[in-house]
């Protein structure tokens, strides 16, 4: 099947008042093992030191954050996240020098009103559940909170990821009344217009980049449906009329055998966007001239 997904582009102003947010609970962490195998691969390509402070937007259950953390120490990590459970479950792993605050992206402004308050940004396979018409505005916010030399390292699905997977779910979705597949996969070519557009320097020669690296991750059919039950329907059922949930469920793990790839295997094919950007005109000291584009 080809990648046939809608990137989800509605802003969560034009959703409601309120940004749109799946009922995830604390099983979200007992699934993001294929995202750990990854992990040492994201610190030895984040400007990490120690006593930075930084911000994590979309920490969610916080194993991740509280590796960070170790890694900065005596500095601070403050873990943002909309999902209150997902946050109990972080609290209860960090380490005396983290915080957290509950929040969206998409209020960035409010929950942190102060410029310029953290040497760097992470965000890990996160910013996929953030609707595309949001994201101008986020990254401009991060721009925004950070100090001069700063730095933006951003992990998240990327154009093609779990593009068969995520097109087939999109088709019995909208069977059972649901909607589009929910998630934000950009190419990495939008990415780097929309860093740009926020005010990030994005250029190679400064150490920045923003690529896009296809993986094949392992999974087998338990691992499948605790990731389906874990994080992926509650994107759909938001959206989808709730005397609908069960059978959706229902089709798609019945069906579940039409996943299986050619050597019979569930394993998934994830692309992965990957992002480091700086504050411009003080990076490595060098003039704002050099940084015009």
């Amino acid at each position: 099947m080809q990648n046939s997904v809608s990137n989800n582009e509605t802003s969560s102003a034009e959703r409601s008042a309120e940004p749109w947010l799946p009922d995830w609970d604390a099983s979200y962490a007992a699934n993001t093992g294929h995202h750990r195998v990854y992990d040492a691969d994201f610190l030895a390509t984040a400007p990490l030191s120690p006593g930075a402070r930084l911000l994590d937007l979309g920490c969610g259950s916080g194993d991740f954050t509280r590796t960070v953390a170790d890694r900065v120490a005596p500095g601070q990590v403050v873990g943002l996240d909309p999902q209150p459970a997902l946050l109990a479950e972080a609290q209860r792993a960090a380490g005396t020098n983290q915080s957290f605050v509950e929040g969206p992206v998409q209020h960035l402004d409010r929950l942190f009103p102060d410029d310029a308050q953290f040497d760097g940004v992470i965000s890990r396979a996160a910013m996929q559940w953030v609707p595309m018409a949001d994201h101008p505005g986020y990254l401009a916010e991060v721009r925004r909170l950070l100090r001069p030399n700063g730095w933006f390292r951003l992990e998240m699905g990327g154009a093609g990821n779990i593009g068969t997977l995520a097109g087939w779910l999109e088709t019995i979705s909208r069977a059972h009344g649901g909607p589009a597949a929910p998630w934000s996969f950009p190419d990495a070519g939008t990415y780097l217009e929309l860093l740009e557009s926020a005010g990030f320097d994005v250029d190679p020669s400064h150490g920045a980049y923003v690529t896009t690296v296809a993986q094949r991750r392992a999974f087998d059919r338990s691992s499948l449906i605790g990731w389906l039950r874990s994080q992926c329907y509650q994107g759909f059922e938001i959206d989808m009329p709730p005397d609908a949930h069960a059978g959706f469920r229902a089709e798609v793990e019945s069906r579940l055998d039409e996943q299986r790839r050619h050597d019979g295997t569930f394993d998934q094919s994830y692309v992965r966007l990957n992002a480091l950007a700086f504050v411009p005109d003080t990076l490595h000291g060098r003039p704002a001239e050099q940084h015009t584009r």
